[in-house]
């Protein structure tokens, strides 16, 4: 790291000392409770987006926006949070939510609706250490398993980074499984 430089979230030694405490004690990293918190919110905004109380439509009718685009946005904000939610999907959904609340923000500040605008801002935030969840593809692990007749099952792991790994993973023969897990 250079002089004067600012680490990166997932490089800070002391946040990296709590995550790794947090994750031995409870089994589930700080970073990932963020982003299943975002997906919690998002899908209950998606969820007010799609019923439409009385306050929302009224919003949507005092900006000239159709009752087509509310529902639109409802949607948009359930696949969020149902991207946020999984694994595998993070990153997408971070990007997604990202959109649609830079989307509502500029809509809220430009209606001059700043009381609005602010929460919509602390939920762009906290988009940030959401990205730290999101899995790299030197974490994403391969599980072999082989069948063996006489001693049952083998199962090998190896990192999906092959550079550091100078010892190839020999496939399955016939008879043999193959089983990976993302």
């Amino acid at each position: 790291m250079r002089v004067g430089s600012r680490p990166s979230p997932g490089s800070d030694p002391f946040c990296l000392r709590v995550s790794v405490e947090f994750d031995a004690v409870y089994g589930v990293s700080i970073y990932s409770i963020v982003a299943l918190w975002l997906a919690v919110v998002f899908g209950l905004i998606g969820a007010v987006q799609l019923i439409g109380p009385g306050f929302v439509r009224e919003a949507y009718r005092g900006w000239d926006y159709p009752q087509r685009v509310r529902l639109v946005t409802g949607v948009l904000d359930i696949v969020a949070a149902i991207m946020l939610a999984s694994l595998a999907l993070r990153g997408w959904g971070i990007a997604l939510a990202a959109i649609l609340t830079f989307g509502s923000v500029v809509v809220f500040l430009s209606h001059r609706q700043y009381r609005y605008a602010v929460p919509a801002i602390g939920l762009m935030i906290a988009l940030v250490p959401a990205t730290v969840a999101v899995p790299r593809p030197a974490q994403i692990q391969f599980i072999v398993q082989k069948q063996i007749a006489a001693e049952g099952s083998q199962t090998v792991m190896a990192s999906g980074d092959t550079s550091s790994s100078k010892t190839p993973i020999e496939r399955p023969g016939p008879g043999e499984t193959e089983r990976r897990a993302f």
